[in-house]
């Protein structure tokens, strides 16, 4: 008997130090740093002009890099060339004539009403043809800035819409992060300061710097049941430029902002 119950002594003193130690490694285990996933968006233009027409050329394709002017594609601008052709060739047989009822301007033979008569038309046939030149410029298109040629929206021989894209072309240096923080780690995030974000590349972080911290409108990612005890926790847009990488770093991509962990805010005291 005495055995047993000393058997029995040993196997409770060992739950109770099983218990113990059990409770000091909950103790001891570390907080999780909080990440915030966000993603990238970058400044994209489409490159489009106001004339439409049948495209002849594109010169550039998905992953080029261009260069402000350089040349992207072009538009059908046979019909416009003839009109021109024949324009110019009225104006050289105006040019003559408006010589010759010049001088016999100036040798009193004609009146100033027909010498103004031709000098306006002479004139509005210029302005026909500078109006043609703007035609066939807007006709040629090109690049609005440096970047990258990120989407091929039309084909050579497609009818080109007013206003539609050509091609997509995204621009690297404006390339930015987006993240919606709550509003009890912002004391972590102030304007200008530097963080590294992950990403699902393995190996690949970027380096962002805080460039814009606005309130989400009328947004809480707690809102309480009550009002007792409990508060809103208004969440924030946070913007980071992105500093690095900047080639890799794709419109979409995920994210992840990385804190330190803070006390649960959310309960307060009503002593």
């Amino acid at each position: 008997m005495k055995v047993m119950v000393k058997s029995m002594a040993i196997m409770f003193a060992v739950a109770i130090m099983f218990a113990g130690c059990k409770q000091f490694d909950k103790k001891e285990e570390k907080v999780k740093d909080p990440v915030f996933m966000g993603y990238i968006e970058n400044t994209q233009v489409n490159v489009t002009t106001r004339m439409p027409g049948r495209i002849t050329d594109i010169y550039v394709d998905e992953g080029d890099t261009v260069k402000e002017g350089q040349l992207i594609a072009q538009l059908d601008t046979r019909e416009i060339l003839a009109n021109r052709d024949a324009l110019m060739s009225k104006l050289k047989n105006i040019e003559v004539n408006k010589k010759r009822v010049e001088n016999l301007y100036k040798a009193g033979a004609v009146s100033q009403q027909k010498l103004d008569e031709i000098t306006t038309g002479y004139e509005m046939l210029k302005d026909k043809i500078r109006a043609l030149d703007t035609r066939i410029e807007d006709m040629t298109i090109k690049a609005p800035m440096d970047g990258i040629i990120n989407v091929k929206v039309l084909e050579v021989n497609q009818m080109m819409p007013p206003g539609m894209p050509v091609v997509i072309e995204t621009d690297p240096e404006g390339t930015w992060a987006r993240f919606s923080v709550p509003e009890r780690y912002l004391n972590q995030i102030d304007l200008g300061k530097t963080f590294t974000l992950g990403s699902n590349v393995p190996g690949l972080s970027f380096g962002a710097k805080v460039v814009q911290i606005l309130p989400m409108a009328d947004f809480a990612t707690h809102t309480p049941t009550t009002t007792r005890d409990e508060r809103d926790v208004r969440t924030f847009d946070v913007k980071m430029k992105i500093t690095d990488h900047l080639l890799k770093c794709k419109p979409g991509m995920y994210v992840y902002l990385t804190l330190k962990p803070v006390k649960d805010q959310n309960s307060t005291s009503t002593k």
